[in-house]
């Protein structure tokens, strides 16, 4: 089955340019788009750009966060939104940090008591890592 490739281009142009007015998340190159914003990866998490007005909006540690953010910021939204998921996106990290710390201490140890306290400090942390990502998410998927 052939196709005319100008017909083609012609359609992808509709969707994009139809993607580009409504808050759906699609992936362009490196990056992901939510109308006006994009999300890209970066050494130090992910950083969040409006190219209407080329700004940087904010760097998170999860890709979960910079799409909530994404969200809000392309739909104008209520600014303290945006805080408190930064403020989850920050707990995320720290408990992540703890439970590779705790993982660590696990694998090197060779006294039962640390490795013992050692796995209930990894069990915490990632529920806590865990609890606050589902917090995000929240601000992701319609209330």
């Amino acid at each position: 089955m052939s196709f005319d490739k100008q017909l083609a281009k012609e359609l992808e142009e509709i969707v994009l340019h139809g993607l580009a007015q409504v808050p759906i998340p699609y992936e362009k190159g490196n990056s992901i788009r939510v109308k006006n914003i994009v999300i890209r990866k970066h050494k130090n998490g992910y950083r969040i750009f409006d190219i209407s007005n080329n700004k940087h909006v904010v760097t998170t540690f999860t890709k979960t966060a910079a799409l909530a953010i994404a969200k809000i910021v392309a739909e104008r939204g209520n600014s303290n939104n945006i805080k408190d998921i930064i403020v989850l996106d920050n707990k995320v990290c720290k408990h992540y940090m703890d439970a590779l710390f705790a993982k660590r201490a696990i694998e090197v140890s060779k006294d039962i008591t640390r490795i013992e306290a050692s796995e209930v400090k990894f069990d915490i942390a990632t529920d806590r890592a865990w609890s606050s990502l589902a917090q995000i998410e929240s601000y992701i998927f319609d209330k």
